[in-house]
């Protein structure tokens, strides 16, 4: 019997398909939002960490994988008598439900809709899996027989059903959400009861062995998240049994019907039902990441399609010179450019001037500012163009999600290249292209930056890699995981920007493990965090009415996207969590860029909104600045022409007359800019034309 061992070839395709990027092992000893399983022997656990199932010891120790890293694997449960193991897998967008026969070590496809099948467990008798579905109209419960795949729906509730859990004696135990009110329902001989309700969001009952008892997850604040005890009686009792910990959303296993493991706080812990102390299930699972940060790409920005010539001979004089390399500013500095490029920086007097000469010695100048995520805009071109460049913005990476507005970027892109045009640098990102080597070709070509996009695991494919190396385009994804196997240059919106209980790089809470640290930290990829788009724009405009009074926005947006703007925004998720993360994330070595996900903010001002969040969550103004600049450049591989203000780099700067080294805000006294040489002045970039 091979059991627990299953057969894929993954790991030949991960490296044959790797090329340019360096790989190395990291250990995990942490999982965010972690789920586990306990066998029906009580000998081992299954947990789904990084997106693959694991086996693990109960006593703990080293983490064996069980299925391949191409796909996203999630939530597993045991049949009763311990021979199957049923999961979640994710793929184009969808989750299916998957059977994993741990005697014969294989799996196969269980449900394969057009809708998402969640949070499967098996019958008593094991001839059925019970599931989630939104089959017909909102979810609702269901059944798929493993042997005859017929489907039988249990529950025909308003709302959504999810979270079901089977007793020994078939009672369906669930989770229904209705707006904003939340029950555990009792699902018995078709007829379906309510347990118990509250506003707060609910997750993952288990059953006591025994019956009788339910334990699941409650969430009362976006940054809480504890096990609660339900006791079936005459009158329903309910207990606390957690306090302080950040409960993972998934079921408990049972050990004994006095004793528990669950997963929290990035670990894996055992506890009695009647006790307080909490020991330890400790794991290590090595895992190979590749690195391609930090590489140089072959994108030029020399080309018609992003930097016009330019021959203009100048040289500017400035007193407060912020670099884009060191901490703090250089005084009294000659910066000298010839057609698009910088050709000198020295101190002030050292080098013959040129006729031309601009005196802005009472302001100061960074470096052009790159928003690393943004999508097509929703207003005009010619509108957004001046906005991006009258907030200081040269660069912008526009991730393209649609083939019908692919042209329409590429035209932009075009459009904002010429001098005539006010725009800053479009790099454009396609959509997802799976069809033909034809299209993927021709994508490949426009493109300047590529993207994995989540649940497309084809996207891996050797000739899809090889592909894009040979073009020399950086590589971003949209989430961490299975991304990181293959060499990333960034991810963006660390989690997703909407709640979601199966997320593997944030926890309901907005909390991020040693799982997710290092993989970023090790494989160098570098995250645009997007802090603004998480409520964070609504939460500064509310809090300082300057950011809704500036003088740029209220000239160049009208008053119905102003609204829509500072609108309160229901993310269910704590911004101050997650900024604790960037924070930790930096201190461990890891590297930010800055993206404002753009038009869900507005243009411009909300990457400097974002430059804000940054500041609030303890990062020092010269980094916030550097992520800004530099960082960002070195995310697309571009920091040879961007990011930094040197010799040989694009003469893009800012002029500000405020001081951002002391007061992060103050990079909105923007007074002109400059984009690849050519001086644009801010009041005209504000007048309609």
């Amino acid at each position: 019997m091979r059991q627990g061992t299953f057969f894929w070839l993954g790991l030949a395709l991960l490296i044959s398909s790797i090329g340019q990027a360096q790989e190395h092992v990291i250990n995990l000893t942490q999982g965010t939002n972690i789920a586990v399983s306990l066998s029906p022997d009580k000998s081992f656990l299954v947990i789904d960490l990084t997106g693959q199932l694991w086996r693990l010891p109960l006593s703990g120790g080293t983490a064996i994988p069980l299925t391949p890293p191409t796909s996203i694997a999630r939530n597993p449960r045991f049949s009763r008598d311990g021979k199957m193991i049923v999961y979640q897998r994710e793929e184009n967008l969808q989750w299916d439900l998957w059977i994993a026969d741990l005697e014969e070590g294989t799996q196969h496809q269980l449900t394969k809709t057009e809708h998402n099948e969640t949070d499967p467990d098996f019958s008593v008798n094991g001839n059925w899996v019970v599931f989630s579905s939104s089959l017909i109209d909102q979810s609702n419960i269901w059944r798929i027989n493993i042997f005859t795949k017929e489907l039988e729906q249990l529950t025909n509730d308003s709302g959504i059903a999810s979270f079901p859990a089977v007793s020994e004696r078939d009672e369906i135990v669930y989770v229904k959400a209705n707006q904003k009110n939340w029950s555990l329902n009792l699902l018995q001989e078709g007829i379906s009861t309510e347990l118990f309700s509250t506003q707060h969001p609910l997750r993952g009952p288990s059953w006591r062995p025994g019956g009788g008892v339910i334990v699941f997850n409650e969430q009362p604040s976006p940054d809480q998240s504890h096990l609660t005890m339900l006791l079936l009686d005459t009158e329903l009792i309910l207990k606390p049994l957690t306090q302080g910990e950040d409960v993972f959303g998934f079921r408990s296993g049972w050990i004994s019907p006095s004793e528990f493991i669950y997963a929290a706080d990035g670990g894996i812990w055992k506890r009695q039902l009647a006790g307080t102390v909490r020991d330890s299930i400790p794991f290590v699972a090595s895992v190979p990441v590749y690195n391609r940060a930090h590489s140089q790409h072959n994108l030029t920005l020399e080309s018609s399609k992003l930097s016009p010539e330019n021959s203009e001979n100048y040289a500017i004089q400035v007193d407060r010179l912020f670099d884009g390399i060191q901490k703090k500013y250089r005084r009294y500095v000659d910066i000298h450019v010839t057609g698009e490029r910088i050709i000198a920086v020295v101190p002030r007097g050292t080098q013959p001037l040129p006729d031309t000469v601009i005196d802005a010695k009472d302001y100061t100048l960074i470096p052009g500012l790159i928003d690393l995520h943004a999508h097509p805009p929703d207003i005009s071109s010619e509108r957004a163009g001046r906005a991006w460049l009258a907030y200081g913005v040269t660069t912008v990476r526009e991730l393209v999600t649609d083939w019908d507005q692919w042209n329409e970027s590429i035209e932009r892109r075009t459009v904002w290249s010429n001098k005539s045009t006010p725009g800053p640098k479009l790099l454009l990102t396609a959509p997802v292209s799976t069809d033909s080597k034809t299209t993927l070709t021709g994508v490949v070509q426009e493109a300047n930056v590529f993207q994995f996009y989540r649940g497309h695991p084809e996207q891996f494919a050797p000739k899809t890699i090889s592909l894009v190396e040979k073009r020399g385009l950086p590589i971003f994804s949209e989430s961490l995981f299975p991304s990181a196997r293959y060499g990333i240059n960034g991810i963006e919106h660390l989690g997703g920007l909407h709640d979601s209980s199966y997320s593997l790089e944030l926890s309901a809470t907005n909390k991020a493990y040693q799982d997710v640290l290092s993989m970023l930290t090790d494989s160098q990829t570098f995250l645009t965090p997007a802090l603004v788009a998480f409520g964070g724009f609504h939460r500064l405009a509310s809090n300082d009415r300057s950011w809704s009074r500036d003088p740029a926005y209220l000239l160049i947006f009208s008053a119905d996207e102003r609204a829509k703007w500072q609108s309160s925004i229901d993310t269910n998720m704590s911004l101050d969590n997650l900024q604790t993360v960037i924070a930790d994330l930096v201190k461990a070595g890891g590297h930010i860029g800055t993206g404002s996900n753009a038009p869900e903010v507005p243009y411009g001002l909300g990457l400097h909104a974002e430059l804000a969040l940054l500041a609030e969550a303890g990062l020092s103004n010269d980094q916030i600045l550097r992520f800004a600049t530099a960082e960002s450049a070195a995310a697309l591989g571009l920091n040879q022409d961007l990011g930094t203000i040197e010799p040989g780099k694009l003469a893009d700067f800012v002029f500000l007359s405020g001081n951002p080294l002391v007061r992060i805000q103050d990079s909105l006294t923007i007074e002109s800019i400059v984009k690849n040489g050519v001086w644009i002045d801010r009041e005209m970039l504000l007048k309609t034309p």
